[in-house]
């Protein structure tokens, strides 16, 4: 398989998401925080702070904790409505989750059809997929956010940078050859524990990774996949790998190759046949 497979989805792409008009986005907005509501009703929040983040299938908000959550900051994720949301060719990144979830007979069923039901229930399912894989990755060490609680479109999640300003993403930060060199071990590091955990992030770039206290903070899992299940797992690994190399300057970081080093994650955490 070549990159020409995945063109379509190509994470940088895909980041470059029409802008709407003024007052639709105003709409929208007011759409989503509302969805905040039934958290502050239970006291897990106090707050909206601002907005942090708007993609094309979520929007994150810093937040303000409540106490019975241990006070602080938050980030809030709200996954936009199934009508407004624009991913495309999801099924390379569908393929064989059933499995790793095992859903009821029932919501297979429903995943199958383009009903809305069936949209709803792939929605949610896309939802609880991150949900589930942050809390497996974060258990397991690695370098995610901590997810906190999800209700509805909503999951709160640990929070990176201070009230004034939110950690900033890789992209946008300027690293000499002594800060790069270890980032640059620490993401593959956290390449191969997904990959221990069995996950494929298949939409790592520089655009989903924070920068905060000289560390590194990998976000957005809604699209990952599962390796033993998942037949384009391989090629989205690669090019998770070719986005992560055209961040960091190969001047300043010995950058392993992508497939050769796929190859070897694979054969020790997958398949030693491939």
């Amino acid at each position: 398989m070549t990159d020409q497979r995945f063109e379509d989805i190509d994470p940088l792409e895909e980041k470059l998401r029409s802008a709407r008009p003024r007052e639709e986005e105003r709409t929208v907005e007011e759409e989503l925080l509302r969805h905040i509501d039934p958290l502050i009703e239970d006291h897990l929040v106090d707050e909206v702070i601002r907005p942090i983040k708007s993609g094309k299938e979520a929007v994150v908000y810093c937040c303000r904790a409540n106490e019975s959550l241990g006070g602080g900051l938050l980030a809030a994720k709200i996954y936009r409505p199934v009508e407004r949301r624009s991913f495309k060719q999801d099924g390379v990144y569908q393929q064989g989750r059933e499995r790793g979830s095992r859903p009821d007979a029932q919501t297979l069923r429903a995943l199958g059809k383009k009903s809305q039901r069936g949209r709803l229930h792939k929605f949610n399912a896309w939802i609880n997929h991150e949900m589930r894989t942050l809390t497996v990755l974060y258990d397991a060490g690695c370098d995610v956010p901590e997810p906190v609680h999800r209700q509805g479109p909503v999951i709160l999640m640990e929070y990176f940078g201070d009230e004034e300003h939110p950690a900033p993403v890789l992209l946008n930060v300027k690293l000499d050859c002594e800060e790069a060199r270890p980032l640059y071990q620490r993401v593959l590091d956290n390449v191969e524990s997904f990959l221990v955990q069995h996950r494929v992030h298949a939409d790592l770039s520089a655009y989903n990774m924070l920068y905060w206290d000289d560390r590194v903070v990998i976000i957005d899992f809604p699209q990952s996949v599962d390796p033993r299940y998942n037949d384009d797992a391989f090629d989205l690994l690669v090019r998770d790998l070719r986005n992560v190399n055209a961040f960091f300057d190969e001047d300043a970081v010995d950058l392993v190759d992508p497939l050769d080093h796929v190859l070897t994650l694979w054969r020790e955490h997958v398949d030693p046949m491939r």
